[in-house]
């Protein structure tokens, strides 16, 4: 004969204190409960049930979002909601309240559910003991493989009771308890005089509860970020790795298109100015540049010295005429100082030209260079300079400008990111301090 799962056990007793009636769905596991009448709590250890606490006459009463008795799937598992409180701390004189649910199965025991400003999280109970640790010389714990930073130290006091629970509730109950992240799961440690326990407790969005539930309408809208709340930007190494790959596609376009570019030399000569010397312009002979439409470097070198000249250019299709007008400032400039040698400018420059045609050209050469008031004194400036022409040169630059682009997304990524956590950070209280503040003192500080 199959063995029998054992069956959950429903009991229906009247309250030693109203006389209305209540109904256990877990007797045999519940240790108390709260009379859904007069919200009293009761002793349901065995089967003499007694009044263990009575209810304030004026208690604010909290509705679940998630009524008693509803039945929903979590991890694959049927449970039913049998009991519910509204627990709250004090931070900085301000006291905040939060809604918790316990789930029974009759094969698998209990688990929870809380539900904080539309926050949830689904908590079961930790059987080994998390080791002391550290994050980046932070407090933390550390269990099954991930490290829990410490967030929040407080001392929630439990506010308000219905339904079964499995432990000895009591209104007004206190603990002291320590909360550690590592998102989207957290461990809290809640002692009071007769021992501590642990929890492992996992962010599930609204709307899965909703579904698990089958619960009508929507649910709240989350407000604020919460302590192990899953980073909505998620993981930035996707990011880095596809900035990487396109750098190295980058990089691979410059080294072949450098090694495909020709960098032929089609002219060089070597020419010297003196100012005041006349007329300065000239052209040079004629030369070929072969092939369709390329780019063209007209590099210029001079041997000046503490001086400047302009150099006013044109490269002339001897054919049709087209003309490429330009113009390259030269100048170079040194001495010393009192911190020492100092250079400014340079003796060499160039430019370049893209999507200039395949023929005969040749380069209209006007230079310019200021004439002193000494120079006719001591004979005007001379300046040797050489003017070599390239046709397709390699041109690496726009990779240069491009590539910083590739980090924008990466960095954007990193800083919404930090964002996120710099806002989920600032609500935290390691130490615990600001339960211990309160609005009174700051009104004794004025």
């Amino acid at each position: 004969m199959a063995a029998q799962r054992p069956q959950a056990k429903i009991r229906a007793f009247n309250c030693p204190n109203c006389g209305n009636s209540v109904q256990l769905r877990g007797m045999g596991t519940s240790l108390s409960a709260a009379c859904p009448s007069c919200l009293s709590i009761l002793d349901t250890s065995d089967e003499r049930v007694r009044l263990l606490q009575r209810a304030a006459k004026k208690m604010e009463r909290f509705e679940p979002k998630i009524p008693l008795g509803t039945r929903g799937k979590v991890d694959g598992k049927q449970y039913e909601v049998t009991g519910f409180q509204h627990r709250t701390i004090m931070a900085d004189g301000v006291e905040y309240g939060w809604d918790e649910y316990v789930l029974y199965n009759p094969f698998h025991g209990f688990r929870y559910l809380t539900e904080y400003t539309g926050h949830w999280n689904d908590i079961v109970a930790v059987l080994s003991l998390p080791a002391p640790s550290d994050v980046m010389g932070h407090a933390a714990v550390s269990h099954e493989d991930r490290k829990f930073k410490l967030f929040q130290t407080s001392n929630p006091t439990t506010k308000f009771v219905l339904g079964e629970f499995p432990w000895r509730v009591k209104l007004n109950d206190t603990v002291n308890s320590k909360d550690y992240v590592d998102s989207p799961y957290s461990l809290a440690s809640e002692t009071d005089d007769n021992e501590t326990t642990w929890s492992r407790a996992q962010y599930i969005p609204g709307k899965e509860i909703w579904s698990a539930f089958n619960l009508k309408g929507s649910p709240p809208t989350p407000q604020g970020v919460y302590s192990n709340q899953p980073n909505p930007y998620g993981s930035t190494k996707p990011m880095w790795a596809m900035m990487v790959v396109f750098s190295i596609l980058l990089l691979l376009t410059m080294i072949v298109t450098s090694f495909m570019a020709a960098g032929e030399t089609v002219f060089q000569s070597k020419y010297y100015f003196v100012s005041g010397s006349g007329e300065p312009s000239f052209v040079t002979p004629t030369f070929e540049m072969k092939g369709g439409e390329k780019n063209v470097e007209v590099e210029i070198r001079t041997d000046l010295q503490n001086d400047w000249m302009y150099l006013g250019l044109a490269l002339i299709n001897e054919n049709t005429g087209t003309a490429y007008d330009f113009g390259k400032e030269i100048s170079f400039y040194s001495g010393s100082d009192s911190d020492g040698s100092w250079t400014e400018g340079d003796k060499a420059d160039s430019v370049s030209i893209g999507g200039v045609p395949g023929g005969k050209y040749y380069l209209r050469v006007e230079p310019d260079m200021e004439k002193t008031l000494g120079s006719e004194l001591f004979g005007s400036k001379r300046v040797n300079y050489e003017i070599k022409v390239r046709r397709d040169v390699a041109v690496i630059w726009p990779y240069f400008v491009v590539w910083p682009f590739l980090l924008i997304p990466p960095l954007w990524a990193i800083l919404r990111r930090y964002s996120f956590e710099g806002k989920r950070w600032a609500e935290s209280d390691p130490s615990g301090n600001a339960a211990f503040s309160s609005g009174e003192d700051d009104e004794d500080d004025d």
